[in-house]
C-alpha cells in the first residue's frame, strides 16, 4: 500500500498537485466552518470573508479533481488501443511526462543498425529526431524506385517500425514479407509509404502521416527528397554506381573504397525540410551505427548538413560498428572509421566515439553466420582526432543470425552524455598523449642538461654573477634574463 502511494508521489505525474490543492481547499473548509460555529460575534466583513474562503475552496475542490481525473483519463486513453498488456496508469502519466522532457537527440544514419539503437532510446526520451538516408536501391526498395521513380522507403520503414508504440502485431504487419505474386519479396511497410506518397503527394507528408498512424515516438526524416545515386570510387580507379552494386564490386575487385560522392542527375541535393533545423537544436547529435559508407557517410555527402553539424552547438558522437562489413570496410580498425567520418565530415568534430570492447569469439561469428565479417579491433592510438573522447563497454549481444548493439546500454549512455553541459573527461586518448608528451619533455631536459655539463664554466660563472650582482639587479630583468639565455644558446649550439 505504502509503495502505491509512493508510485504516485513520483515527479512528473501532474496528478499529487491537484490532490495536494484538494487537501489544502478541503482544511480550509474546515477551519472556516469550525471557526462559524465556535464563534457567536461575528462581524459582517468577517462574515463575509469567510463565505469567500469557503466558495474559493469549493471551486478548488472541484476543478482539482475535474483535471486530475482528465489527465488519468487522457493518457489511459492513449494506450488503451496501443497496448495487448495492461499497463499501470501511474506509471503512463509518469513516463509520458518524463519522455517529453528528455534531451533532444537527432540519429543520423540507416539500415538495421539505426533503427535497432532507437528501439531502445525511445524509451528514455520522445525528442528524437531519426535523419535517414534515403539512397538504398537494392532489395524492395531498389524494385520500387526502378518502378515508380519514388525515394527509398526501406531505412524509412525500419525506423517508423523501431520507434512505433503500436502493438507488437502492427510492427510485425509493418515489416511483413509477401513471398509469391508480382509482390514477391516486397514489404507491406514499403507498400504503404508508397501507396501515403501517391495519397498525399509527397514522401515527407506520407511519413508524417505513417507516423501519426503507427504513434511514432519522435520524428522520422528523410535526409533529402532528391532522388541521388550512391556512387564509389574504388582503389583500382573503378567507378560504381548505386548503393547495391558498392559491396558486390568491391568484392570481386577486391579492392577498397577511396571515396564516395553523389550522382546529382542534374538537381541540387538539398536537406530535406526540418533536417537542418532538427540538427541546429539539438543536445547530441548521434552517428552511426551502421554500414560506414553506403548508411552513415552517404548523408553527410548531401549540402548543407555536414557544415549544419560542425556550426550545431550539440555534443557530436559516433558509434563505430562491432564487425566489418566484407567489400565495403575489411580490415578497418576503430581509428579508421572515426578517420573517415571526419574526413567527409571534417577534421575533430566529433566529441565522443563509442566502441565495444566486449568479446566476439569465433564460435559466435560461427554460430550468428557472420561469414567473412571480422570484430572490429581497436587502435586508439592511431586515431587522428586528439581530442576525441573514446567511451569503451561490453555492448555485444545476439539475436536470430546476428551479432547487435546492446541498444539498452548504448541508449542509456547516449541520454547520460546528451545531458552533460561539458564535453567529458573521459577521453583514453588524452591520458595516452600526455605520458607522451610527459616522456619527450623528460627526453628534452636530459638532453639540455647533457649539453650544458659541456658548456664553458667560465661562461656559467660569469652568468651567475651577473645575475647575483646587486648592480645588476637594477637593470630590468627581462634585458638580463635574455643575455644570459642568449650566451647559452650560443654554447648549446656550439
Amino acid at each position: 500500500m505504502m509503495n502505491t502511494i509512493l508510485e504516485w508521489l513520483k515527479p512528473g505525474a501532474k496528478v499529487k498537485r491537484y490532490i495536494f490543492a484538494q487537501l489544502v481547499a478541503i482544511g480550509l473548509i474546515i477551519f472556516s466552518a469550525v471557526t462559524l460555529s465556535s464563534r457567536e460575534n461575528l462581524t459582517v466583513p468577517l462574515l463575509i470573508a469567510y463565505i469567500i474562503l469557503i466558495t474559493l475552496s469549493i471551486f478548488t475542490v472541484i476543478f482539482s479533481f475535474i483535471m486530475a481525473q482528465k489527465n488519468i483519463l487522457e493518457i489511459s486513453l492513449k494506450h488503451i488501443a496501443n497496448n495487448e498488456k495492461r499497463q499501470d496508469i501511474k506509471n503512463l502519466l509518469y513516463d509520458n511526462d518524463q519522455l517529453k522532457k528528455g534531451p533532444k537527440i537527432v540519429m543520423i544514419g540507416g539500415g538495421s543498425g539505426l533503427s535497432n539503437i532507437l528501439r531502445g532510446l525511445r524509451q528514455y526520451t520522445s525528442n528524437i529526431t531519426a535523419v535517414v538516408t534515403t539512397f538504398d536501391d537494392g532489395g524492395s526498395t531498389g524494385k520500387l524506385r526502378e518502378q515508380l521513380d519514388v525515394l527509398a522507403p526501406g531505412d524509412i520503414r525500419k525506423c517508423i517500425t523501431a520507434l512505433s508504440e503500436s502493438e507488437p502485431t502492427m510492427e510485425k504487419l509493418l515489416s511483413y514479407r509477401f513471398t509469391d505474386g508480382s509482390v514477391d519479396n516486397h514489404a507491406l511497410g514499403n507498400l504503404i509509404l508508397v501507396a501515403m506518397t501517391e495519397i498525399t503527394g509527397s514522401f515527407q507528408k506520407a511519413i508524417e502521416k505513417i507516423s501519426d498512424i503507427f504513434s511514432v515516438r519522435g520524428k522520422v526524416l528523410p535526409v533529402t527528397l532528391q532522388n541521388m545515386t550512391l556512387c564509389a570510387g574504388l582503389e583500382n580507379g573503378e567507378v560504381i554506381l548505386g548503393e547495391a552494386s558498392i559491396q558486390a564490386n568491391c568484392l570481386q575487385a577486391n579492392c577498397g573504397i577511396k571515396q564516395v560522392f553523389l550522382k546529382k542527375n542534374g538537381t541540387e541535393c538539398v536537406a530535406a525540410p526540418g533536417v537542418i533545423e532538427a540538427i541546429k537544436d539539438a543536445d547530441l547529435i548521434v552517428l552511426g551505427p551502421g554500414s560506414l559508407y553506403t548508411s552513415v557517410i552517404c548523408n553527410l555527402l548531401v549540402d548543407g548538413v555536414a557544415d549544419a553539424i560542425i556550426k550545431s552547438p550539440a555534443k557530436k558522437m559516433y558509434i563505430c560498428n562491432l564487425m566489418t562489413q566484407p567489400g565495403e570496410t575489411d580490415g578497418y580498425t576503430v581509428a579508421k572509421h572515426i578517420n573517415e567520418v571526419e574526413r567527409y565530415i571534417g577534421k575533430h568534430v566529433l566529441d565522443y566515439c563509442l566502441i565495444n570492447n566486449g568479446e566476439i569469439t569465433k564460435e559466435m561469428l560461427v554460430e550468428f553466420n557472420q561469414g567473412n565479417s571480422k570484430p572490429v579491433k581497436i587502435d586508439l592510438e592511431n586515431i587522428q582526432n586528439r581530442t576525441i573522447s573514446v567511451l569503451q563497454g561490453d555492448l555485444v549481444v545476439t539475436a536470430k543470425d546476428s551479432i547487435l548493439h546492446d541498444n539498452n546500454k548504448i541508449a542509456e549512455t547516449i541520454v547520460d552524455i546528451a545531458r552533460r553541459k561539458k564535453v567529458g573527461n573521459m577521453n583514453l586518448l588524452k591520458e595516452k598523449t600526455k605520458k607522451k608528451h610527459k616522456k619527450n619533455a623528460n627526453a628534452i631536459v636530459s638532453e639540455i642538461a647533457a649539453k650544458t655539463k659541456s658548456i664553458d664554466p667560465k661562461v656559467m660563472n660569469k652568468a651567475k654573477k651577473q645575475n647575483t650582482n646587486p648592480k645588476a639587479k637594477t637593470k630590468t630583468k627581462s634585458t638580463s634574463s635574455k643575455k644570459i639565455v642568449e650566451k647559452v644558446k650560443k654554447e648549446v649550439n656550439k
